[in-house]
């Protein structure tokens, strides 16, 4: 795919796990950003019958579908967070449609858009040529168990993923710029507002202050 030639750059952002990378996201919703959440387009495809699903099934068997037939996808996690195999083959069949069906959504976005892809995968999935400025978000790993563990996830889990992300440093190397998330919702505001305000040519080419 030709990369159309934008007046807005499109934002990537990651982080570890539990970093807070959805709230850096959807905080550009202040600014009309349009959020690719890349948790949530996983859920979509996955979906009884969809593109991800049928794939699933046929790598893994049935073993992680319900009654009726839809993909338990808190299951499928605990299993394959705990074995670099199994998660290693899971992102080699997942990480292609992802990155296919993230490129249909931009093309067809108006150039002048702002374009927020939010996942902690965009280095494995081959998705940091899609952006143009990528934004790493990190807090203090206590602070990370935390917010995971509020999110339901047990300690067991929690230590899984956190060990399973291998490599979050080659992420923050690339990154442009890195904020850090682990004071309030209104000082992380402010952060994003910092970023937004740079011109195109001082997103693209930060030298990785922290904003």
């Amino acid at each position: 795919m030709i990369k159309i030639k934008r007046s807005v750059p499109i934002i990537g952002v990651g982080g570890a796990t539990g970093s807070g990378k959805s709230s850096v996201a959807h905080s550009f919703s202040t600014h009309n950003a349009m959020i690719i959440d890349l948790d949530r387009l996983s859920h979509d495809l996955s979906q009884k019958g969809r593109r991800l699903w049928k794939a699933v099934v046929l790598a893994f068997g049935s073993g992680f579908l319900n009654q009726k037939g839809e993909l338990q996808r808190k299951k499928l996690g605990r299993v394959v967070f705990k074995s670099w195999r199994l998660l290693f083959l899971l992102n080699r069949i997942s990480h292609p449609i992802f990155k296919n069906e993230i490129k249909k959504i931009i093309l067809h976005q108006p150039p002048s858009a702002m374009i927020v892809i939010d996942g902690a995968i965009l280095f494995e999935a081959g998705l940091i040529p899609l952006v143009d400025c990528l934004i790493f978000v990190e807090a203090p790993e206590e602070q990370r168990s935390v917010r995971l563990s509020q999110k339901g996830l047990s300690p067991d889990d929690i230590r899984s993923r956190m060990k399973s992300q291998k490599f979050i440093s080659c992420l923050r190397r690339r990154s442009h710029i890195i904020i850090e998330n682990s004071a309030t919702p209104e000082d992380l505001q402010q952060k994003i507002n910092f970023v937004c305000q740079l011109p195109i040519e001082k997103l693209i080419q930060s030298d990785r202050k922290t904003g």
